[in-house]
């Protein structure tokens, strides 16, 4: 049986062997494409999903700056009595500093607006999704797509609920963001032309759309189609190929916010890059390669069809030979025939020359994908620490870039401070501190975390500025510098020094209405003791007697507030020993005492040493009259102790000690029944009773 090759001519095998030398090369170029189609989708990919998680985290910022600024509005007095006034002062200075912001304002638990950063007549915002779910959590939330009621523009609102004095929810505060304010960073983003950013509420309700289009307005819900893709499955973030409204395939990437773990998404970040535009280089160069090895190939016939022969065929062997070799991915083969520009040496010259186009090809892939890495890389250390104004310094601490916000803060344009350092406009005194704390991070190339220092700006004023960078290195892996963002705190830096001032001024205050009550106190023990000089009964003498002493021990703890640091809590074991003096001083009538006091340190609240010193006052005073009566001398003793939970106050003498039959709640004297329902007061009790010594009087009260 004949072999199929043996039937074919010269000629024929020939164009054959061309044939098959061309089909490798082909093969290689489809291949290619193939190959070039699926990086660029991915790299696509990438860059979509980089810049919808870039757009996702710089809200993340502005998200969490909103929480810091309501929760700290929350905890100001202005807010907590809702003082119109001082809080459209405060809102209206508010809204000056954050641009970002349409409007801050406080409604009441109704939701009638009681203040605002600008004027308003009478609005009700108690149907606002933000509103009920702030009043409902009692905690920070986020709404949806809203026309503002005051301002009409839209917007898209955060609340979060105050309390007053008392800890009642007493409103909510509420600052809405400005749709507009995305306008900057999707021009940063310097997208591929034809592409999109949209983002929705929790609802799929277009917030923002660029370009703008008729087609897609804000307000109005997305495609039922591109929503169900970015609202159901598990992950926050993935990428679709989806037609969008105007009839173009794009490959959309998505990222959904949530306010915690475990709460759902309220806001959807979709970049779209345009399938043509990404797939528009891999197609034309494809069809450029296909060309020309179309061209090449019918050269490549010719020769073979008009120059046939052993040494034409030997030729074409190392033809095919080196195609195949191309074929496997070798680009470095090359036929090693001499070039010319006819017949065979113009096929391997041509074939040659397809070889170094390849390599040269794919040269320039690889350091375009290399380049566009790098700028991916940039992208996202920008975008990760993005809050007022960039920058980026060199090794050697040098501005090479800043944005233009700077201005708005220092007053310096961006080109003024380039080739400067961030140590050129300290301002004096903030050298030493700001200089180490950069250079230790920069010695162990460690990021820059919330580093504070006051800058003097171009008209000789200062601010205080946030500092957050991280350093970057090229690709071989050496330190370039630092790239971050400064950000102007000036405004929460000076209230937490008013609030720090309006507190120390407060406990002054307070620390002069003891002392005040403590003088009055003392005015009334002294009407008293006048009285005593014109009462000649000798029952209700002592009766006013134990008036003063009463008085005077409720004096005491209001001079024991008045003297310490701690103006809430009193220390019983310093007030035991003023009382014992001040209560049992010595004079010619009265017997020698000797204290035997073990007391430890024990603190109580106010509301349980009011009480417990006139319990103790009362047992005192009960031991002085009956225990040392007709005595020349006696022993009183005293115990301090307490534990987690309790405080325990033991009152003994030596004295003839208590009667058998002795029941403290049947007493009938009036100190007694006032040491009772002293106790009951503090929520302890009190036992009587005799021990070796003498009568004992404990006294037991949580702590």
């Amino acid at each position: 049986m004949r072999r199929f090759p043996q039937r074919l001519s010269i000629r024929a095998g020939l164009v054959l062997l061309a044939l098959l030398a061309v089909l490798p090369a082909l093969a290689l170029q489809v291949y290619d494409g193939v190959k070039q189609r699926r990086h660029l989708v991915d790299d696509a990919t990438m860059e979509a999903r980089r810049a919808a998680a870039a757009m996702a985290q710089s809200q993340t910022r502005i998200t969490e700056s909103t929480r810091l600024l309501l929760a700290t509005l929350a905890a100001m007095p202005e807010v907590k009595r809702m003082n119109t006034a001082a809080c459209d002062a405060l809102f209206a200075s508010l809204l000056h500093d954050n641009p970002l912001y349409i409007n801050i304002l406080a409604v009441d638990s109704h939701g009638d607006i009681i203040a605002s950063g600008i004027p308003f007549g009478r609005v009700n915002l108690s149907d606002r999704k933000h509103f009920l779910e702030a009043m409902a959590s009692g905690r920070f939330s986020a709404g949806e797509y809203i026309v503002s009621r005051t301002t009409y523009d839209a917007a898209f609102p955060f609340a979060m609920p105050f309390r007053d004095e008392s800890g009642r929810i007493a409103g909510v505060l509420i600052a809405a963001i400005k749709l507009s304010h995305f306008d900057d960073a999707f021009d940063r983003m310097l997208m591929p032309p034809g592409s999109i950013l949209g983002i929705t509420d929790h609802q799929g309700i277009r917030l923002y759309y660029r370009p703008k289009s008729p087609t897609n307005p804000p307000g109005a819900p997305i495609r039922e189609e591109v929503w169900k893709a970015v609202s159901t499955g598990p992950e926050n973030q993935g990428v679709e190929l989806l037609p969008g409204s105007d009839g173009f395939k794009r490959f959309y990437a998505f990222e959904r916010l949530s306010l915690g773990p475990g709460q759902p998404p309220y806001m959807y970040f979709v970049v779209g890059l345009p399938e043509s535009t990404v797939l528009g280089a891999a197609r034309k160069a494809l069809e450029g390669n296909l060309f020309f090895l179309a061209a090449s190939a019918l050269l490549a016939l010719c020769v073979a069809w008009f120059f046939g022969g052993p040494v034409i065929a030997g030729r074409l062997d190392r033809l095919a030979d080196t195609a195949g070799r191309i074929g496997q991915g070798d680009l470095a083969a090359r036929t090693g025939l001499p070039h010319g520009e006819s017949g065979i040496a113009k096929v391997a010259k041509n074939l040659d020359a397809m070889a170094s186009l390849l390599a040269a090809h794919d040269a320039a892939r690889n350091q375009a994908l290399a380049a566009l890495r790098q700028s991916q890389e940039r992208m996202g250390h920008i975008a990760s620490s993005m809050a007022d104004w960039i920058f980026e310094t060199d090794g050697e601490d040098r501005y090479v870039y800043i944005s233009e916000k700077v201005a708005r803060t220092l007053g310096y344009e961006p080109g003024a401070l380039l080739g400067k350092t961030p140590f050129d406009f300290l301002a004096p005194g903030e050298e030493h501190a700001f200089r180490a704390a950069f250079a230790q991070a920069k010695a162990a190339r460690a990021p820059l975390r919330d580093l504070t220092a006051w800058r003097a700006t171009r008209d000789g004023d200062k601010r205080c500025v946030l500092t957050s960078a991280v350093p970057w290195h090229d690709e071989t892996g050496a330190f370039k510098g630092y790239r971050g963002v400064d950000r102007d705190v000036t405004a929460s830096v000076r209230a937490q020094q008013e609030l720090r001032d309006s507190l120390a001024e407060k406990d002054i205050l307070l620390k002069e209405i003891h002392h005040r009550v403590k003088n009055n106190l003392q005015i009334i023990s002294g009407l008293l003791y006048l009285q005593e000089e014109r009462v000649q009964d000798p029952e209700a003498l002592e009766s006013f007697r134990e008036s003063r002493s009463r008085i005077a021990s409720m004096a005491l703890v209001h001079e024991e507030l008045y003297r310490s640091n701690d103006l809430a809590r009193v220390r019983l074991d310093h007030y035991i020993q003023e009382l014992l003096p001040r209560l049992l001083g010595h004079d010619q009538k009265t017997p020698v005492i000797a204290y035997d006091c073990r007391l430890a340190s024990v603190d109580v609240p106010i509301e349980k040493a009011v009480p417990a010193g006139l319990a103790l006052n009362e047992l005192l005073t009960n031991a002085y009259k009956h225990a040392f009566q007709d005595r020349p001398a006696g022993i009183l003793r005293l115990r301090l102790v307490a534990d987690d939970k309790t405080v325990t106050i033991v009152v003994g003498d030596d004295g003839p000690g208590l009667p058998p039959d002795f029941d403290l709640e049947a007493a009938g004297t009036l100190g007694m029944q006032l040491v009772a329902n002293l106790a009951r007061q503090l929520g302890g009790e009190v036992h009587a009773g005799n021990d070796a010594a003498g009568a004992v009087f404990t006294l037991r009260f949580p702590r």
